[in-house]
């Protein structure tokens, strides 16, 4: 998708909209109507971009080349504004584009941020709603899509408060993993990000994963290139648990949650 000046908010406006702004995206009205833009960011360093290849090597089994990893500005939201042209085109809820400008991407409303929504839910309530997109996510794969933002903040709920839509499509990973092992990544991010909720009981928190991976495999069975990378990733984190013990486990709140997400997803393994 070529830069567009579509209609909409002006290049004053924006600017001025976004130094408000406390993230990159941000709500602002023009004639009335209210839409979504999403500012451009500076791409991954060569060293950050060098660690995310030698992560993928040691947890995936792949090298990923480097230069698409550190996509960004202009490019990074021409190539997002051409993922959710296609996936809207392909039937799947997203916002709809409404023009790339110098600087910004400019998207539909496309309704309410779903951790929003749940993040001070009891167990009972999140339950149904983190197998909900736990299953969409299963019937996204199914249909043989990635996403490669898959946490729960990166889902929207539509007007209807039943439509689930998809955002944040920036991550180029088609340009350096296959589909499986992008699919792989998709799930391994949703679990870890349902692992982040507070207030519930000793328990709770893996009971809501395992339903999550059970309803992901109600929709679909993961072939053999995804099941390849969650068992290098699996065994990866068991040999590094085996080796620290109980000191992983203490090390941080993020280990524990890394952890629990890897006990969890290894159901999806051997299914």
């Amino acid at each position: 998708m070529s830069t567009s000046h579509a209609a909409g908010p002006d290049l004053t406006e924006l600017d001025a909209a976004a130094e408000k702004a406390r993230g990159r995206a941000f709500a602002i009205r023009h004639a009335g109507d209210r839409c979504i833009a999403k500012r451009a960011a500076p791409g991954r360093g060569r060293l950050r971009a060098f660690g995310g290849a030698v992560l993928g090597r040691l947890m995936l089994g792949y090298w990923p080349a480097q230069k698409p990893l550190r996509l960004g500005q202009q490019a990074q939201l021409e190539y997002e504004a051409q993922r959710l042209a296609e996936l809207r085109e392909a039937g799947e809820p997203v916002p709809r584009v409404l023009g790339v400008k110098p600087g910004y991407l400019l998207m539909e409303d496309g309704g309410v941020p779903l951790w929003q929504h749940l993040r001070h839910k009891p167990f009972d309530e999140l339950l149904p709603w983190l197998t909900y997109v736990a299953q969409d996510l299963g019937r996204f794969h199914e249909e043989h899509h990635w996403h490669g933002g898959a946490q729960l903040r990166n889902h929207l709920i539509g007007d209807d408060g039943q439509t689930l839509l998809r955002i944040d499509f920036e991550e180029p990973l088609d340009h350096v993993l296959p589909l499986g092992v992008r699919q792989a990544i998709d799930l391994y991010l949703l679990i870890y990000s349902a692992t982040a909720f507070k207030g519930l009981e000793p328990g709770e928190t893996e009971q809501l994963c395992k339903a999550m991976v059970h309803a992901y495999l109600h929709r679909h069975q993961p072939g053999r290139e995804m099941r390849r990378s969650l068992a290098r990733g699996h065994a990866v984190l068991s040999r590094l648990e085996a080796v620290m013990g109980g000191l992983l486990r203490r090390a941080s709140k993020d280990a524990r949650r890394l952890l629990i997400t890897k006990a969890v997803v290894s159901e999806a393994i051997n299914s």
